[in-house]
């Protein structure tokens, strides 16, 4: 094969390389779009079923599911409008910043016209045109002529740069006074959800005394676990037929391969472990853990998954569930606010939600359940527990 038909091979088969991508995008893109569309059908499909099986509660817990949503809603509002402060404050700080540059640059530029219209002063005293023509040397007489030149452009220019200057304090300020305002209204709007919040914390407590003062047998307590338990298992029976051709995100990590290095959703003290007796009667136990943390801390997802629940749930209190494929589910409850709606994605370690202690709980814990297919797992099998 002589050189020009190897070239013309050569070059034959890089326009061929190059064609590949753009044959093979057409049916990658029309792939995509086709699990798309069954994604978003399977998880409207959900937000169906999960507003049918809604609870059909009344009373002082009809009154408890109000209130705990609403904190959660008011104390979410309230979080956003905190970092959007702390955003607001880094603003302002940065214009100030800037401004008090600007001043210390606009001294200078006073200096130095002033220092120029000194010089120019002391040149006026002398007649220009005279001790120009005066040079004996023409070369002299055309340096003297560059520079007096320059020196007028660099006046001109050193003026303009100082009317710049002056009008960039002038947006600084009103940047300023701006922002401050914006800070203040925020600040405002924060107090009044602040307000909102412990007015709905007053009312949450009011509901659980009456709730706590119900007179109950410890076999109407036990009824009571067992209907919340089996309210719950017929939930995670439905999302399990619900849910099982919603497709994950390619490359996805399979659930089943990260048994024993999971994080615990929170960091916090393990006040009940699976399995263990769950109040007075031997006969209810633990089919999670129960970790003890500060109120409104992050609650992180140990897996990346797609949130199937998002809601209140009678005993489980603010719940998320995430999907992570393959029949397994991961429960987070008790929370004080949610900030994953049904559908989202999550990743490994995002934030899901807030630790509280709605659902009635006394104190600020996280309810960690792992399922497959149903079942209830053992997380100390699947995550790393503290020692």
């Amino acid at each position: 094969m002589n050189y020009r038909s190897w070239t013309g091979a050569v070059l034959c088969l890089v326009l061929m390389l190059l064609a590949l991508p753009a044959l093979a995008q057409p049916a990658d893109a029309e792939k995509a779009r086709a699990e798309l569309k069954q994604t978003e059908q399977e998880i409207a499909r959900l937000k169906k079923l999960l507003g049918s099986l809604k609870q059909e509660v009344s009373g002082l817990e009809k009154e408890l599911e109000t209130s705990e949503s609403e904190i959660g809603r008011l104390r979410r509002e309230s979080t956003d409008m905190e970092q959007q402060i702390r955003e607001g404050e880094s603003r302002l700080q940065d214009l100030q910043q800037q401004a008090e540059a600007l001043q210390v640059a606009l001294e200078a530029q006073q200096e130095q016209i002033a220092r120029q219209v000194r010089a120019a002063y002391m040149a006026g005293r002398q007649d220009y045109l005279k001790m120009v023509l005066n040079q004996d040397d023409p070369s002299r007489v055309a340096r003297m002529l560059r520079y007096y030149g320059y020196v007028s452009r660099a006046r001109v220019e050193e003026v303009e740069r100082y009317t710049d200057t002056i009008a960039q304090i002038r947006d600084a300020s009103a940047q300023i006074a701006g922002q401050q305002t914006a800070l203040q209204q925020d600040r405002q709007a924060l107090a009044a959800r602040q307000q909102e919040l412990e007015a709905e914390r007053e009312n949450r407590a009011r509901v659980l005394a009456g709730l706590r003062g119900r007179s109950q047998s410890q076999q109407q307590q036990i009824s009571q676990r067992e209907t919340e338990r089996a309210e719950l298992a017929a939930l995670i029976k439905k999302l399990d037929e619900a849910i099982t051709s919603i497709p994950a995100p390619a490359g996805s990590l399979p659930f089943a391969q990260a048994k024993g290095k999971l994080p615990l959703p929170v960091n916090g003290r393990i006040q009940a472990r699976f399995g263990s007796q769950r109040g007075a009667d031997s006969r209810l136990k633990w089919d999670g853990l129960l970790i003890g943390a500060q109120e409104g801390a992050p609650v992180h997802a140990v897996h990346g998954g797609r949130v199937v629940f998002a809601d209140w749930l009678r005993g489980s209190g603010l719940l998320l569930i995430l999907d992570h494929g393959n029949g397994y589910l991961s429960l987070y409850g008790h929370n004080q606010s949610l900030l994953r709606d049904v559908g989202s994605w999550v990743q490994p370690g995002e934030a899901v939600a807030t630790v509280g202690n709605s659902g009635g709980m006394g104190e600020a814990a996280l309810y960690f359940s792992i399922r497959h297919r149903g079942r209830a797992l053992d997380p100390a099998a699947w995550c790393m527990l503290p020692s």
